[in-house]
């Protein structure tokens, strides 16, 4: 009897753990990106990952990606794919021929339906010998 009424509690506690699923914020949306910081010398181009993951709230709302911050001199940035209901873009920084050496703080952002957050990209323009100062 014992081994019975065990195995029926045992069921019960199965079954509201399975329809017991965790979620996200109901009213939130988190930005990361893959790397970080970038160093990139003048005249080429680097490549970082944003991946947005939403909650439930948010599930159906198109991203706008963007830029928080100005850019410096001869910088630029894109991304691909810019709008739309995605998980992951690429965003790309290329740095012009003539761009100045320095450290740079770029705050990549997305927006979704009215409310907008941004990430920092510590961008090196240089050599090694400038990201070592």
């Amino acid at each position: 009897m014992k081994t019975a009424l065990t195995i029926a509690l045992l069921f019960v506690f199965a079954l509201v753990s399975a329809q017991t699923k965790p979620e996200l914020p109901r009213t939130d949306f988190t930005i990361d990106l893959s790397e970080s910081s970038l160093m990139i010398k003048p005249g080429e181009s680097k490549q970082v990952t944003v991946s947005i993951a939403r909650s439930k709230y948010y599930s159906k709302e198109k991203a706008i990606l963007g830029l928080q911050s100005s850019l410096p001199q001869g910088v630029t940035v894109s991304y691909e794919p810019k709008e739309g209901n995605f998980e992951s873009s690429i965003a790309t920084v290329t740095v012009a021929q003539d761009a100045a050496n320095g450290v740079h703080q770029l705050v990549l952002s997305a927006m979704l339906s009215t409310k907008k957050k941004g990430t920092i990209l510590k961008v090196t323009i240089g050599t090694d010998q400038i990201a070592a100062k």
